[in-house]
């Protein structure tokens, strides 16, 4: 029976003296070493005695049903017969001045890795400044990014993917991720262009020629950056960010009509929907007021014109639709429908991009939807450091982390 516990609990360099109950009806198992031999740790000779006997301590060792699992075990001191040296005697998967074995934090971090700081701190009955303390020791954003860029360097083609994410209301962070491979690479605490040039840095020239493809949205905020340290990537605008911007400008075209009119057009969501998705009754309504605004209707054939821009298979067949976009767009009368076509036009090169080298940010995009969920699991972060490796811990998996420690 006590073979099939210490099996159960992995604790195979102990046996069991006893166990029992406390009075939460907590699982309390008193442990002692197999093998009472220890190590001089000065002159490597394992030829010892007892020189004190340790106390009977608690130690946290899981946490099965929401009920804690202790382990009780004594820490004698030792002393070496041949130098004289006196020391304490080694635990396995015990840590030195420790309540809580090895076992007990790797639990920790997977149960961190998916919940609130609180909901742990609560099951595990242990503070939030032991579980930070524990998360900034076990999470190290610069470890894990040697670890990715090792990763990185076995790769013959990259393709980076940038987008921002929000951290706290116009304060931003930016998302690195792999998009060929579906990798998350590093998350930087602001969009800043020196924490994006001090991540470009630890990058080898080697690494850096390898990068093949670089996806964005529609800022220009890193642009000279990247083109300067990545001269062999392509610049490719994610068409969500193109199609995006249409329904935006085809928005703002539908909030002017009404304040102008001073009427109600209630098809917010039936203007967003693709017209292969639309019902008949959907198509009916807009139908209706495409009837009463005409450039309502000319604003939704140019948002499905530019979904469609993405259907063609040929750079040169996409370059001449866009060519086409354009001159209809800088032709119109309508203000917005002209901005839309400015902006087309500086981002040419780049929406043209994605014909050459087929990226998306459709990865780092559904990051950003966890990275969501464990914010809001945890009512928001104050610190932007813990929040960064409160995501990596979520992100990337535990034995990853686990890996670059030594137990």
């Amino acid at each position: 029976m006590n073979n099939s516990i210490t099996n159960f609990l992995e604790i195979q360099g102990y046996k069991i003296l006893e166990s029992r109950e406390n009075f939460n009806k907590e699982l309390i198992i008193k442990i002692e070493k197999k093998k009472l031999k220890n190590t001089c740790p000065e002159c490597h000779k394992s030829k010892t005695s007892i020189h004190a006997y340790g106390k009977w301590r608690l130690k946290k060792h899981s946490n099965y049903q929401e009920k804690i699992i202790y382990f009780e075990v004594a820490r004698n001191r030792i002393k070496c017969l041949r130098c004289g040296k006196v020391f304490s005697e080694e635990l396995p998967c015990i840590p030195k001045c420790s309540r809580k074995t090895n076992n007990f934090e790797i639990q920790s971090l997977n149960y961190l890795s998916k919940n609130s700081f609180n909901e742990v701190g609560r099951v595990n009955k242990v503070s939030y400044g032991t579980l930070k303390e524990q998360l900034y020791r076990y999470v190290n954003p610069y470890e894990l990014l040697g670890d990715k860029i090792k990763k990185l360097n076995s790769l013959e083609n990259i393709y980076l993917g940038l987008d921002g994410q929000s951290f706290r209301k116009s304060e931003m962070m930016l998302t690195i991720t792999e998009v060929k491979i579906k990798e998350p690479i590093t998350i930087l605490p602001t969009e800043r262009q020196s924490d994006l040039l001090r991540f470009i840095e630890r990058l080898s020239p080697e690494i850096r020629q390898k990068v093949a493809g670089i996806a964005v949205d529609m800022t220009n905020k890193h642009l000279k950056l990247l083109r300067e340290y990545f001269p062999n990537a392509l610049i490719v605008i994610d068409h969500y960010h193109v199609i995006q911007n249409a329904i935006q400008h085809l928005q703002k075209i539908r909030t002017i009509i009404q304040s102008a009119r001073k009427i109600s057009i209630p098809i917010k969501k039936e203007l967003e929907k693709n017209y292969e998705d639309l019902t008949e009754a959907e198509k009916k309504k807009l139908l209706k007021y495409f009837i009463m605004f005409p450039g309502l209707k000319e604003a939704y054939k140019t948002k499905e014109e530019v979904r469609s821009l993405y259907r063609i298979a040929t750079w040169e067949k996409a370059a001449q639709k866009i060519k086409c976009i354009k001159s209809k767009l800088l032709a119109s009368k309508n203000m917005e429908l002209i901005e839309m076509g400015k902006t087309l036009t500086n981002w040419e090169t780049e929406i043209l991009n994605y014909f050459k080298c087929r990226i998306t940010n459709a990865y780092t995009e559904g990051l950003h939807t966890k990275c969501k969920l464990i914010k809001r699991k945890s009512f928001g972060f104050r610190n932007v450091q813990t929040y960064v490796r409160k995501l990596l811990l979520g992100l990337i998996p535990l034995i990853t982390i686990l890996s670059l420690h030594t137990f």
